[in-house]
């Protein structure tokens, strides 16, 4: 019996022990100053980030600080975080790749990115042109060297950097389309947003969420056509990681029909030397608040929190507290 009570004290005792040890790694005690590389002003990841920002600004101690940066996007994002100019960013799953091996927008490997939170949504890259541009494909474009105001997202940014490889897969380039007469202009997303609808701009290639408020506001005002890829385009992208996929249909006003181009989904970025237990609490804030994220914006509708550990598509490595937050809530074994 005496043995029994021993063995009893000592489990309770382990028991005691681990709770204690759970509850240190999440106890951020100090406040904390952080960065979120995000995209710029009216883009979907700066509201993403911005909606971080404020529930992370409850959840930390009293005096901690969020900025949320609103330049460089899905390539130079990672960029900020290897330079140590961000703490965190947002990135595509297939260019955190590319960053991990140091290929296709990467002259070097960038090894301090490890990954908090996955599958936050289902991004799809659409070419949209206007309907009084009488464009009906970017194959034409090409055929007939028409001199099509091209708009963009900022330098630096994967929209940007996947518009260069689309006009690449139809034979198109920057130099070849201004000798045509045509232009193309990276800019910020009110600017590509306010060309459109005034006519300044023909073509605008970006990477989009359904239901996207900028391209929903202009869809409201300006008549758009939304160019599908063709296969053999699609093939091509699907080299660099991009996956084939459907924007189905109405997911904005004037698209009657699913349109077929690629996509991939964004994912939450942390440097290497984020605290543990800052990691921890930030990835639960995000995983264990999901209605609140689609409630600030409906692109999060997609995200399965149950999921959002999977990061192994990507050849990121889990921070270590964002792992300890998914093993502590049962997600990983």
């Amino acid at each position: 019996m005496k043995k029994m009570k021993k063995l009893l004290v000592f489990i309770l005792v382990v028991f005691v022990v681990a709770l204690a040890g759970n509850s240190a790694a999440q106890e951020v005690k100090a406040p904390v100053h952080l960065s979120v590389a995000s995209l710029d002003l009216g883009s979907a990841w700066y509201i993403y980030a911005a909606t971080f920002a404020k529930q992370w600004r409850g959840a930390l101690p009293k005096g901690s600080t969020i900025d949320v940066l609103p330049f460089a996007g899905g390539i130079g994002n990672a960029l900020l975080l290897d330079k140590g100019d961000a703490n965190l960013g947002l990135l595509f799953g297939t260019t955190a790749k590319w960053a991990v091996r140091g290929e296709v927008a990467y002259s070097k490997k960038i090894d301090v990115i490890t990954g908090l939170v996955a599958g936050l949504d289902k991004y799809y890259i659409v070419v949209m042109a206007t309907k009084r541009s009488g464009i009906t494909s970017l194959e034409e474009v090409a055929k007939k060297k028409m001199p099509v105001r091209f708009v963009a997202q900022p330098m630096g940014s994967a929209s940007e950097f996947t518009m260069r490889l689309i006009l690449e897969a139809h034979g198109m380039t920057y130099d070849g389309i201004k000798s045509w007469g045509g232009n193309v202009t990276p800019t910020s997303t009110g600017v590509a947003q306010a060309q459109m609808m005034d006519g300044k701009a023909d073509i605008w290639i970006n990477v989009v969420t359904s239901g996207h408020p900028a391209i929903s506001e202009l869809a409201m005002s300006t008549e758009l056509v939304f160019l599908p890829l063709g296969d053999g385009v699609i093939k091509k992208l699907e080299t660099y990681g991009y996956q084939k996929t459907f924007l189905p249909a109405k997911s904005f006003k004037g698209q009657e029909h699913d349109v077929s181009l690629v996509g991939w989904s964004t994912i939450l970025l942390a440097h290497k030397n984020l605290k543990p237990e800052v990691a921890y609490l930030l990835t639960k804030s995000i995983v264990e608040n999901k209605k609140e994220l689609v409630t600030a914006y409906a692109g999060f509708k997609e995200f399965n929190p149950e999921e959002a550990w999977r990061f192994q598509d990507f050849n990121v490595p889990l921070h270590s507290g964002a792992e300890k937050y998914y093993r502590d809530k049962g997600m990983m074994k």
